[in-house]
Order: structure tokens, then sequence, then C-alpha cells
């Protein structure tokens, strides 16, 4: 008998796991119906496969942002900021000269920007730092040729 006081003895024993539980190929179908959850402005749904694919196991860059973007449509800040900076471990955006910013460290960059102002009604030294390199970074993408 365990000394835990919500242990609910099971009626079956579930078997180990000893592999990943989701392929490459299943977690991006799963991905995919997250975007479209999104598109759709169905947050709620989408947030719900983000953890499902969490609680699974699959803590992927691709996956925390996804959760972070949801979260952020959601209003919900300290999960977006919790999200993001569990993303910097897991995934740090090392700002080098030689590094090629791409577009998801710019959004990183945003939601940070976004979730501080929203949690304080101000942008503290990290946030203001964040929308800064979010607007120099906008302001430095090459400009499309006109072809005419």
């Amino acid at each position: 008998m365990s000394k835990d006081p919500y242990y609910v003895p099971s009626l079956v024993d579930l078997p180990v796991l000893h592999e990943p539980p989701l392929s490459k190929l299943e977690r991006d179908f799963i991905m995919v119906a997250v975007l479209v959850r999104i598109q759709h402005l169905r947050h709620t749904e989408a947030l719900t496969l983000t953890k499902a694919l969490l609680a699974l196991g699959q803590r992927t860059p691709e996956v925390l942002l996804a959760k972070a973007v949801v979260e952020s449509a959601l209003e919900n800040y300290e999960a977006v900021l919790d999200t993001i900076h569990e993303l910097d471990r897991l995934d740090p955006p090392e700002f080098r000269p030689d590094r090629k910013i791409d577009e998801r460290v710019r959004v990183r960059s945003f939601m940070k920007a976004r979730a501080t102002f929203g949690l304080t009604g101000a942008l503290d030294n990290e946030g203001r730092a964040s929308l800064d390199f979010y607007l120099r970074q906008s302001t430095n993408k090459p400009k499309a040729k006109n072809r005419r």
C-alpha cells in the first residue's frame, strides 16, 4: 500500500513504454492540427493539443513555440513568459554577428515584450530589450525588389 493519500489501486497493469510514444510523423500531424485550430481561432483546442504533446514528452522548440503562441492569443501572459523562458533554455537564441536571425527568434522577442506589458502595464528592462530587438530586426530586413 502506498503512503500517497491520492493513491488509487489500478485494476489493470498498464504497460511501460520503452520507446517514444509518438513518431516524428505523428507529432508533425498533431502540430498541423494545432496550426489549423489557431487559424480558425480555436485557441483552447490548440492549447489542449500542445499540452498533450508536452505530456507525451514532446518538448521540442516547435511545440514550445506553438504553446507560447496559443497562450499569447489567450492572453495568459504568465504562461507565455514561462514557456518562452523554457524555450530559451532549450533552444537559446545565441545572438552572434555571423548568425542569421530567423522569424522564430523575432516572434519570441515580440511575445516576451507583449506578455511583459500585458502583466504590468509597462515594460521592464528585459521587455524593453525584447521590443528593441524585435523592432531593429524588422527594419534590417531586406526590401523586396520591385519587378515592373
